[in-house]
């Protein structure tokens, strides 16, 4: 399993308008090998807000077939550009090594 994240600075106070974007059902979960998503925002940023959005995929070419899907692209079809809220963006792979679930609770 890979993660993928794809962190965002955003103008301070319009964080709400990207995570207002996946507040939805979306295209992405209909795709081979997604797992799951995530949008969280970062606690406690003084100068802007900072939003992650953190996708869960079997492997690494589930979500490269995403990203050449033409429903990312109509997703991410900016008009004129990328929204004047977004500041600074980072993508970053992470290799999932080691998960852990709760345990059933004693009886």
């Amino acid at each position: 399993m890979i993660i993928v994240t794809n962190t965002a600075k955003i103008t301070k106070g319009n964080g709400h308008k990207l995570i207002e974007r996946f507040n939805k059902v979306g295209k992405v979960e209909t795709m081979p090998g997604f797992l799951g998503l995530e949008v969280l925002l970062t606690q406690n940023t003084v100068d802007y807000d900072e939003v992650t959005i953190s996708t869960r995929w079997n492997v690494k070419e589930d979500f490269q077939g995403w990203t050449k899907s033409a429903a990312f692209k109509d997703a991410h079809s900016h008009q004129g550009g990328m929204p004047e809220y977004i500041l600074d963006n980072k993508i970053a792979y992470y290799d999932v090594k080691v998960v852990r679930m709760p345990m059933a609770a004693a009886q």
